[in-house]
């Protein structure tokens, strides 16, 4: 017995998707209907169902009786041997996340329109997609998915979380199709754009060939699609079971007759990379807990900083291994992940493990304090995967590194799943020594990570400056949209914090002369430390003067550069970082 759905863009200028769910046999007490809460890969509760702006239930070509149960839940009252809903989903939220409808392009995740018959979890899932009114449409749309394709405009999934894994876009996209490992790839753009097609194709089959053979040629696919929007700005990224969907911006993608690779299209190649990685990092090899998620609450884990960190960790010296970065931009890539480490006062607040635990209250939604209470797991993540790469090295004289890590954990607990402490017990085993107090240090606990030292160790020179064209170094983040620069954040330790500024407070002058058309850094980098300045400011449309102490700063924006003059070891040790497979 299938589920069935059939899915209208009903009215595009409206934002309106129509979705009809048909069942057979439905519980006789009442069928209660469930829509997610959150999408894996999105740790936030987003209520998707706030969505949905009418439903109604029919058995046998009559009404019955649906009502709601709670803020995702329906229940259907007792009907025959079939029951029909008919419900509309506002779609308009131009993410990776949710659901999007226009005349240019509809698309969506299932968890965003696809209600659950909560019973029929495993049930088979029949989707058909009626074809949008080419009168309305800009351009002939086609439909692009992971999703198995029995018919034009027809899918099957095996069962409901098979079915809300495999997002779906419908537009005038540019498709074209490549193979690595002898499995089929395909990337469709939707947006306008002047990508460098052929470009385009053979770097992305460089990248899906190398993190293959990281897995020792372990495919968990049969084929894998990447779904692009192209914005004028834009960037996000969401994994999938063999799709993965993307933002970028225009400027990301190349163009033809590009001279070797600009930051923009790194940037790009790099988001492409972390996703495609996940499809084994976390949508295949996940934390014990997630084998069974429940959509409609939180579901903990304090395991983000080794599925997102790691993760953050292998996409871009992935690009290296692969030749795509020279050393030297790859260590420039490096050395900014750095630098936003060390600007985060969170990291001396929030331990790695608390950051992934608490990601739902605290990452995903932050407030004006956060640069002070939190630290990403992706960021800093990485960085401990950076120092653990290289302690795994010296305790076994470079014959073992994370590589092994990763490749043991995916040879042994595809099934199981990682525990909390899986990543650490696999660490003692191939290094066969206790690292305990590594972890206790630098995962669960708040210790400055040993960067310097990792870094000597493969001939990388490190070094922390201060930076004079910052404000964060004088304690402020600022928005200047209004007439005078309006604080947005107030960081610890810093000169604004210590003399009372505030968030919401406007600057309106320095030393009693006007801001109203000068930059603020270049006012303030008038003064030396030790120097106190009168910093004027309308707090609740009432103007204060504040004096604010300028103080030393710690050097906190990160230069990595290559090692000159080093012994041949060194070297050995560096190319095996480098470019080791």
């Amino acid at each position: 017995m299938a589920i069935k759905y059939t899915v209208t863009p009903k009215n595009l200028h409206a934002h309106l998707f129509q979705v009809e769910l048909s069942i057979q046999n439905p519980n006789p007490l009442g069928q209660v209907f469930s829509l997610p809460s959150w999408i894996p890969g999105s740790y936030l509760i987003r209520d998707f169902a706030k969505n949905i702006v009418s439903i109604q239930a029919q058995s046998c070509g009559e009404l019955i009786e649906i009502n709601k149960l709670d803020k995702n839940h329906w229940i259907a009252q007792p009907c025959g041997d079939e029951l029909t809903l008919t419900y509309e989903v506002y779609a308009f939220d131009l993410s990776v996340r949710s659901a999007y409808l226009t005349s240019e392009r509809a698309f969506f995740n299932g968890t965003s329109l696809f209600l659950l018959p909560l019973g029929l979890e495993s049930e088979s899932c029949e989707l058909s997609i009626v074809a949008a009114d080419t009168m309305q449409t800009m351009g002939n749309w086609s439909c692009a998915t992971g999703l198995e394709q029995v018919d034009d405009l027809a899918f099957k999934a095996q069962n409901y979380q098979d079915l809300i894994d495999h997002p779906v876009e419908m537009s005038d996209f540019t498709l074209f199709e490549f193979d690595a490992n002898n499995v089929k790839h395909k990337m469709a753009i939707t947006g306008l754009h002047n990508a460098d097609v052929s470009r385009l194709k053979q770097d992305l089959k460089t990248i899906c060939n190398h993190h293959i053979a990281f897995f020792n040629h372990d495919v968990p696919f049969k084929d894998y699609t990447f779904l692009t929007l192209v914005k004028a700005n834009g960037y996000g990224g969401l994994e999938h079971k063999n799709s993965t969907s993307l933002i970028c911006s225009r400027k990301e993608l190349p163009v033809v007759d590009m001279n070797g690779i600009n930051k923009d299209y790194t940037r790009f190649l790099s988001l492409c990379s972390h996703e495609y990685f996940h499809s084994w990092w976390i949508k295949t090899i996940k934390p014990a807990s997630f084998h069974q998620l429940d959509l409609n609450r939180e579901n903990y884990t304090e395991q983000l900083w080794i599925f997102e960190g790691f993760t953050s960790y292998y996409d871009e010296l992935s690009l290296l291994r692969t030749k795509l970065l020279t050393p030297e931009k790859y260590l420039d890539l490096f050395a900014k992940t750095i630098t936003r480490v060390q600007k985060s006062k969170g990291r001396l607040t929030q331990s790695l493990a608390q950051s992934s635990y608490e990601t739902w209250t605290k990452f995903y939604q932050q407030d004006e304090n956060a640069p002070n209470a939190i630290v990403s797991y992706y960021t800093k993540g990485a960085l401990l995967a950076f120092t653990l790469d290289i302690e795994i090295r010296k305790r076994t004289k470079g014959v073992k590194c994370l590589d092994d890590v990763m490749r043991h954990a995916w040879e042994n607990c595809q099934e199981s799943g990682l525990e909390d402490n899986s990543i650490q017990m696999i660490v003692d085993e191939l290094v066969g020594d206790d690292m305990s107090s590594f972890f206790n240090d630098y995962l669960y606990g708040v210790k400055e990570l040993p960067l310097q030292q990792s870094f000597d160790y493969v001939g990388v020179d490190c070094e922390f400056v201060a930076y004079a064209e910052d404000l964060t170094d004088f304690g402020l983040n600022i928005t200047t949209q209004s007439e005078f620069s309006q604080i947005t954040h107030v960081f610890a330790n810093t000169s604004a914090q210590a003399a009372g500024l505030y968030v919401g407070d406007k600057i309106v002058s320095i030393n009693y002369q006007q801001l109203k058309e000068k930059p603020l850094i270049a006012e303030i980098n008038k003064y030396a430390m030790g120097e106190v300045i009168k910093v004027g400011v309308l707090r609740d449309e009432l103007l204060l003067e504040i004096p604010v102490l300028i103080i030393d700063i710690t050097p906190s924006y990160c230069r990595l550069s290559l090692a000159t003059k080093l012994d041949k070891e060194t070297v050995n040790r560096q190319e095996k970082w480098f470019y080791q497979e």
